[in-house]
């Protein structure tokens, strides 16, 4: 007896020892206290974070503001392609405020944008560059500022004449050739004065990035020469074995410079750049050595523009994306998708259906380096041809937060507490310095929880049972640890 009585107790110890507190479910409204700083006892895994943007091309209004010179018109084509990206769970626009040396906002350097009222120099009735970050934000959309940096206006052939030089561009810094005015990449006065009107982008707007695209020293007819030589003589021939070195300088020290304005003025500003998908072309045409921008982290995001079909080529997307995954070292790597090409015939079969889209997005998303995706451009949302914005709506079907793009580790916000369940509701309290928060379902212990929802404020109404939890956001996206959990 005595022996079955000791057998009965130690069965009974083994089995309320061997409960975890996994085990235990808590009572409705019950909260699980936060472990580690606000980690939840369920150990949800957070799903990816990821950028999802369109460029929007201003330059002789492709996608805005297509010929329309009224503010009413113009601010509702605006504002219809936001509520196309949110209702897309897409999270970023990349909008041309500077494509030939012209400006959307005010400004000392630059005339105002013909394409905005049809006569350069001419001041719109509204503060263009004021409104499109403001309704952007409002939808939690990112505004990148997309800036051409030398690019100063095109004529057809050089027997055509180019347009009038704005009084506010000084005729020296400005070089001509058969079928592009660019102000000259060699000289020091230019290389600082790109630099100035970054500083003073960021000084007066609220724009989330700076962005530039492929388009550094032009590119030339087969009949003519870059004409730089007098420039390597006076600046150059002296430090530079070559006259090719020196070209490449000359856009380094653009590069370099717009970092350093940054982080004198807006450090939380993200500089990104979208270099053309042949690595080669770049250094030795355009003279753009992204590698080297990338290993000195000179620019915080790379976006290459990878508008290929997947296959074998090395043209391929597949293959240039293997490529960049190499070559982009600790800078945070987005992917570009020509968007534009598909429903167009002279691109080929596999652009005829939506179909290797998805293929292209597959392969980008196995490479745990990238963190996101721009597609180029917005108008061919609106065309919906062959069904390819149906294709990018399965695509981005789930909502995302955006990743944390900035320089090094980020610096968490703190952990909202005191989470509770009020109704059919949550509430906390408010974090300091932050600019969201981010609701999820938790589906259970390993498994990816459900993004529901972000808000400003801090309560959030639920619309089914479950446990939840939250997390806060910064401005620059940096996430918080998760908050203790509530079952609804």
């Amino acid at each position: 007896m005595n022996y079955l009585k000791y057998l009965c107790w130690a069965l009974l110890l083994a089995f309320v020892t061997s409960c975890s507190k996994d085990d235990i479910i808590p009572e409705e409204g019950e909260t699980d206290p936060p472990q580690g700083g606000g980690d939840q006892t369920l150990s949800a895994v957070l799903p990816k974070k990821e950028l999802r943007g369109v460029w929007m091309t201003t330059v002789w209004g492709i996608d805005w503001p297509m010929g329309e010179y009224s503010a009413v018109a113009q601010k509702k084509l605006y504002t219809d392609y936001l509520d196309l990206l949110a209702d897309y769970n897409m999270n970023a626009v990349f909008f041309q405020i500077r494509s030939m040396a012209d400006a959307f906002y005010e400004s000392q350097y630059e005339p105002w944008s013909k394409y905005i009222t049809g006569n350069a120099g001419t001041k719109p009735t509204y503060d263009v560059l004021k409104f499109l970050i403001e309704e952007a934000h409002k939808r939690g959309i990112q505004f990148h500022a997309w800036l051409n940096p030398y690019r100063i206006a095109t004529r057809a052939s050089k027997t055509a004449s180019f347009p009038q030089l704005d009084a506010k561009i000084p005729a020296e810094l400005v070089k001509d050739y058969e079928k592009i005015r660019v102000y000259n990449p060699a000289l020091p006065e230019v290389q600082t004065r790109i630099a100035d009107i970054v500083k003073e982008i960021i000084t007066k707007y609220d724009v989330d990035g700076i962005h530039m695209d492929d388009y550094f020293y032009p590119s030339l007819e087969p009949s003519e020469t870059m004409n730089d030589a007098a420039e390597y003589q006076q600046y150059g021939k002296d430090a530079f074995k070559s006259v090719e070195e020196f070209r490449r300088n000359n856009v380094n020290s653009v590069v370099r410079n717009i970092q350093k304005t940054i982080m004198e003025t807006r450090p939380e500003v993200i500089f990104s750049i979208s270099p053309a998908a042949d690595i080669e072309r770049n250094y030795n045409t355009l003279f753009a050595d992204v590698k080297t921008w990338a290993k000195e982290g000179w620019v915080d995001v790379v976006i290459p523009q990878l508008y290929f079909a997947t296959g074998t080529e090395v043209t391929s997307f597949n293959l240039r994306l293997d490529l960049w995954s190499q070559y982009t070292y600790d800078n945070h790597l987005l992917i570009g998708y020509g968007i534009y090409k598909f429903g167009d015939p002279q691109y080929g079969s596999k652009f005829q259906s939506s179909d290797d889209l998805k293929k292209q997005f597959d392969l980008a998303g196995a490479k745990s380096k990238v963190k996101g995706s721009v597609l180029y451009s917005a108008k061919s949302l609106l065309d919906n041809k062959v069904g390819i914005s149906d294709a990018v709506e399965g695509i981005y079907k789930q909502p995302v937060l955006l990743p944390y793009l900035g320089r090094g580790v980020a610096e968490l916000p703190a952990t909202p507490v005191n989470v509770t369940l009020n109704g059919s509701g949550l509430s906390w309290e408010a974090v300091a310095g932050v600019t969201r928060y981010a609701i999820y379902k938790d589906n259970g212990k390993g498994k990816e929880a459900l993004l529901v929802g972000t808000t400003w404020e801090t309560s959030f109404k639920l619309s089914e049972k479950g446990t939840y939890f939250i997390t806060s956001l910064a401005k620059n996206n940096a996430e918080s640890k998760v908050s203790a959990s509530v079952v609804y």
